[in-house]
């Protein structure tokens, strides 16, 4: 049976703190700081929509 490819898409879409250059990416593209992306993820977890609203609505 051929492995479902969307299924892990859609998981590894999540933000990950692990290495210097997902931090960089993660907080180029929702224009934030690093702090401020570290506060989120540890608030709302690693999914980015989630993490998109916390930080709107923290701002």
């Amino acid at each position: 049976m051929p492995e479902d490819k969307t299924k892990h898409q859609a998981d590894e879409l999540v933000i990950s703190l692990e290495h210097e250059w997902e931090r960089r990416n993660w907080t180029n593209w929702l224009h934030c700081s690093e702090p401020e992306l570290r506060h989120a993820v540890e608030s709302v977890g690693p999914d980015p929509d989630n993490v998109r609203r916390f930080l709107r609505q923290a701002r």
